[in-house]
């Protein structure tokens, strides 16, 4: 039986606890070799502060620059592709502070939005035949990821087999909303890795994250070379079942890493000493009138949606603009065939029958689907242009 190493540091200074955590699984030279082309991958969720526990902490991308140059990288750069197209990944990497430390340290900026796309089939995917992969990904020799440990309003937590979906274009993030991100996540896992996962737990978060949940300071690092196996530790640290998490089971199916967390061998702490319970991500509706969430039996997915959609719109002056109006998101799988009047939206796949028999209610398909393309969508229905800025 294969054993796959996991080491978890805490510690005040960062620097020192991502040097901890390689060399507790072997050094960095087991990773990048001399001469290789090393793509760092934060995690770019959007422009957020890593203190929100949202995004990537700088000082982590530093330490890990300055390692796999010491190992004799011949070329070390950063790229990701953002959820916040709109504003672009470079921009959102120099807002948070990511631009600096990559020429710092003698590293370019890479968006993998951007750009040709290499279509990689799906060996028996469990809803993927083929998913574009942006074809920067393979001018690499070595992918290190370094997502943050946080919750997700569909996945339960977002970690490392999660933070790959970076490196998709965004038709590819789109479908993967439109045909159930779960079952999509695992398939990518299957077809592109890194040769390093570092799970930056920093600032970690908990509630209802991507972005709208709450940081926790808790100074902690995981890091392996199967990122796979750095989830389910992650997950169990977070207080979950790992293979009660669906992407994280669906995965192990793919044998990408282990097959459960008994084959894991941790190095460093123990995850009795660091494991926290993190709140999950269980969606309630900002207050006010101006907006109403009709559920109609739907699942966690689209009740985060329908939260995050009312909050980011709050957040960009929506309802100031237009004072008196009463939006209706309905979700659920037993929408009632009646009128449900103006400005009504009919949100997520299970809504589709209801939204062919009330045709003139807008239907916005995924899921769940993503609440900043449903924000924009409903922004697009009031001819508005601004957009959140997440």
């Amino acid at each position: 039986m294969d054993s796959y190493l996991v080491s978890i540091v805490k510690d005040d200074n960062v620097e020192r606890q991502v040097r901890k955590a390689i060399e507790l699984i072997g050094g960095m030279n087991q990773y990048v070799k001399p001469g290789c082309r090393v793509l760092m991958k934060p995690n770019m969720t959007g422009p957020a502060p890593y203190t929100k526990g949202v995004t990537t902490n700088p000082a982590v991308l530093d330490a890990l620059m300055k390692l796999a140059w010491e190992a004799g990288a011949a070329r070390v750069d950063v790229g990701d592709g953002t959820g916040s197209i709109h504003i672009g990944s470079i921009e959102v990497m120099e807002r948070c502070g990511i631009g600096e430390v990559a020429r710092k340290n003698r590293g370019e900026m890479v968006d993998l939005n951007l750009g040709e796309t290499v279509d990689v089939p799906v060996i028996n995917g469990f809803i993927l035949e083929s998913v574009k992969v942006n074809k920067k990904y393979f001018d690499y020799d070595v992918i290190v990821n370094i997502p943050v440990l946080k919750t997700h309003f569909i996945t339960e937590v977002s970690l490392g087999i999660k933070n790959m979906k970076g490196c998709i274009p965004p038709v590819e993030k789109r479908r993967f909303h439109d045909i159930g991100v779960n079952k999509a996540v695992a398939d990518l896992g299957a077809v592109i890795a890194a040769g390093l996962t570092v799970m930056d737990g920093t600032v970690a978060g908990e509630g209802l994250g991507p972005k709208e949940g709450r940081p926790v300071n808790f100074k902690t690092v995981l890091a392996g070379g199967n990122t796979l196996a750095v989830d389910m530790v992650s997950a169990e640290i977070m207080g979950f079942e790992p293979m009660e998490i669906e992407h994280i089971h669906l995965a192990a199916k793919h044998h990408i890493g282990p097959a459960e967390p008994s084959q894991i061998q941790i190095q460093g702490e123990s995850i009795a000493n660091i494991k926290r319970k993190f709140q999950r991500a269980v969606p309630s509706v900002p207050p006010g009138e101006n907006a109403q969430v009709l559920n109609y039996q739907a699942c966690s997915g689209c009740m985060g949606c329908a939260a995050i959609t009312i909050s980011r719109l709050h957040d960009m002056g929506f309802f100031e603009k237009i004072p008196d109006i009463h939006m209706k998101l309905i979700i659920g799988t037993k929408v009632p065939d009646e009128n449900f009047g103006e400005n009504a939206f009919l949100i997520g796949n299970c809504t589709k029958s209801p939204a062919r028999r009330n045709g003139n209610v807008p239907w916005i398909a995924g899921c769940a689907p993503s609440a900043l393309d449903t924000a924009n969508e409903i922004l697009s229905c009031y001819g508005l242009d601004e957009h959140p800025d997440v």
